[in-house]
Formats: C-alpha cells, structure tokens, sequence
C-alpha cells in the first residue's frame, strides 16, 4: 500500500503528488455513499459521484508524443454515470518523471474502484447467472445455454473459452477459434467485469464437467 493512500474510518483516500513537486495535485475519497475528486491546485470544483449512478469505468495506458519520438505515457482512468457523463482521471509522466509511482498510483485506483463499487455489479450479474436470467453485459448476451453477441454467433457453456491479455481479453469457441470477441480494458466500459463473471462461470462449469 503506497504512501499515498490512507484509511480513515470508513473512507479510503488516495493522493496523487504532482509532476515536478510533492504537492498534491488530486485527492480521490472512496465512500460507501460516493466517490469525490478534489483538485486542491485548481479552482474548479470537487467532482461528486453518488455511489449508486457510478455505472462504468475503463483505464488504460497512451503515449504521449512529441514531434520525432514518445516523450512519455499517460496512465487514464474513466468513471462514468447513468447520465452517461463521464470523470476523466489522468496521470501523465514525461520523460520518465513519476513512471513507477504514477502506475502504482494507477493500479491502487482500479483496485479501489473494483473493490468499492463494481465488486457490487459483478455480484449483481453473477445473481442473475445463477437464476437463468438473460441480460446483457459489455455487449455480451447471457442465456441459460450460453452467451451470444451476433445472432449467429452463439457459444454453448462448455464450448465458451477465454484468453486474458495485459490490455485486453478474447471469448472464443474453443472447438472453432475463428468464433471469437474481443474485449479491450481501455476501449469498453466494464469490460473487466465481464472478464471476470465469465472466468468464474467458465471455472465452475470446468468442474461440474
């Protein structure tokens, strides 16, 4: 756990430093209630999410080039609504400055999203798996038999396998691998929700097999 990140009753507050000094330049607040984004170096106002519109999120890792060569890497996270507005949390380092602290940053971010609000959303789906509730989720189709993203396209259970990526994930017919979708963590929203309900049903129906 970084230095940056502090437990204070039932709230988890994580502080990004700034680039080129150690004043903080965001403070994230993970409540039970909300999520809010300080900017104590700007003068707009603190961004507020009320934990129960916060419906998706996505994060990934650009570059950030100049006029020849890559000067350096923006690791992004966004949050979006039911509004469909969407929170934009960005953490560029240039020329190496803050590469390692930014990612760790990063990754403490996704963790602390997963584990505050979308765990909640992962074991909504998984309820409704459990009671042959069709739904759809990042695109993907849920039926009792299997799931489906072209009416064509339509996997058994014991047929649905997946292969997991640093940036993305592919769901494939694992008797015909040319039938298969992927799922990019950067470009999808709740792209790794959808990973992870599907890994976990794969796995139980592995050992019912």
């Amino acid at each position: 756990m970084l230095i940056f990140m502090r437990m204070n009753n039932d709230t988890c507050l994580i502080e990004i430093p700034a680039l080129l000094n150690n004043r903080v330049s965001k403070i994230l607040s993970f409540r039970a209630e909300n999520l809010i984004i300080e900017k104590p170096l700007s003068l707009m106002p603190p961004d507020f999410i009320p934990a129960e519109t916060i419906t998706g999120f996505r994060y990934g890792v650009s570059w950030i080039n100049g006029f020849t060569f890559t000067i350096g890497r923006q690791y992004f996270i966004e949050v979006q609504n039911d509004q469909q507005k969407v929170i934009h949390i960005k953490l560029p380092s240039y020329y190496g400055i803050r590469k390692k602290l930014y990612g760790q940053i990063w990754s403490d971010i996704i963790y602390q999203l997963w584990h505050s609000y979308f765990i909640n959303q992962y074991n909504y789906y998984y309820e409704l798996y459990n009671i042959n509730q069709t739904f759809e989720l990042c695109g993907i189709q849920f039926h009792f038999y299997g799931i489906s993203w072209h009416v064509q396209n339509i996997l058994l259970w014991d047929e649905v396998a997946i292969s997991s990526y640093r940036t993305y994930f592919m769901i494939y017919n694992s008797k015909n691998k040319m039938q298969y979708k992927s799922r990019n963590f950067a470009r999808d929203w709740n792209a790794v929700v959808l990973q992870a309900l599907l890994k976990r049903i794969v796995d139980e129906r592995k050992v019912l097999q």
